[in-house]
């Protein structure tokens, strides 16, 4: 039985702010790297990696649907 990451798979992926800024609330906490915390001089709580922890950061996304409604007429081609 294979183990571990398949090659060419990674664990990062690179995400500009200003993108997190239109998704995530002011007050949304966002899972980082202990490292990358510490480098940046950041204290945060310590996370355990279980499914339960992991759905809970999930389910602070709210994302918004705008309806858009869209009136076609066969005169319109």
């Amino acid at each position: 039985m294979a183990r571990g990451k398949k090659k060419g798979a990674t664990s990062f992926v690179s995400v500009s702010l200003e993108t997190l800024n239109t998704i995530l609330r002011p007050e949304a906490n966002v899972l980082v790297s202990r490292r990358f915390a510490e480098t940046l001089g950041i204290e945060g709580d310590r996370v355990v990696g279980d499914g339960k922890v992991m759905d809970t950061y999930g389910s602070q996304i709210e994302i918004a649907e705008d309806s858009l409604e869209i009136n076609v007429s066969n005169d319109d081609f």
